[in-house]
């Protein structure tokens, strides 16, 4: 796949670095000497300085042939500018990072957002932690309408909890992306991990997400299911 990251700096670099060995990167940085920096850490990947707010600077990169563009400055301005450019040039799918909790909602498809982040803990744990970035990548790269990012939490009732992912069937447009621990750190969705109580399961949705189906996958209890039981029992004694 042919990516190209906007923001060179600490969430950019490491993601550039992590993507360069199966895919075709370039990074636009702003900075020349930060670009430098990156152009001596990673020979193999391209790094186009200049700011990407402007559009022959985002063309240059490649952003109208790209698979993915991902925006991961610290100005939610310019992600969004780079978002909506993207799609002026007829680029591919935008994944943007939102700094500011007040911002989120500007992170849409209107705005040129495919898939956003409005959590820090949810970006640096996908960009800033070892995991699987080749599945994350082919996940976001859906280039679909409507795909968003749900998390769920494990109580401890949950039928999942000590068992492995492997046996925890969603619904077909359910994916599960990493797992953020009860106990702090980012821990990768493979098969044979472990759910434990009070984890915190990110997963990314294509279409509308079947909430009771997700919380059955996961064995979570929901509210007054029992009492509904017993009213349906009830009934044909009457």
């Amino acid at each position: 796949m042919r990516i190209v990251i906007v923001g060179g700096g600490k969430a950019g670099g490491y993601l550039a670095d992590q993507l360069q060995e199966a895919h075709q990167v370039t990074v636009v940085e702003q900075r020349t000497a930060r670009a430098e920096v990156l152009r001596s850490a990673m020979p193999d990947v391209e790094v186009v300085v200049g700011d990407a707010c402007e559009p022959e600077v985002l063309e240059s990169a490649g952003a109208p042939d790209a698979d993915l563009v991902v925006a991961v400055t610290g100005d939610d301005e310019d992600n969004l500018v780079v978002a909506m450019l993207t799609k002026v040039l007829d680029g591919a799918a935008v994944y943007a990072r939102v700094n500011h909790p007040r911002n989120e909602w500007l992170f849409d498809r209107q705005w040129g957002v495919d898939v956003a982040f409005s959590s820090p803990a949810m970006l640096y744990g996908l960009i800033g932690r070892d995991l699987a970035f080749g599945d994350v990548i082919q996940l976001l790269d859906l280039q679909a309408d409507q795909v968003t990012v749900e998390q769920v939490r494990l109580p401890e009732g949950a039928s999942a909890v000590g068992a492995p992912l492997s046996t925890v069937v969603l619904p077909p447009n359910v994916s599960v992306i990493t797992l953020l621990a009860a106990e702090g750190g980012v821990r990768q969705a493979r098969p044979d991990t472990l759910l434990a109580a009070g984890d915190q399961v990110l997963l990314i949705v294509q279409g509308e997400i079947d909430e009771a189906a997700v919380q059955d996958a996961f064995g979570i209890p929901r509210p007054n299911s029992d009492a509904a039981a017993g009213h349906a029992e009830e009934r044909p004694g009457r």
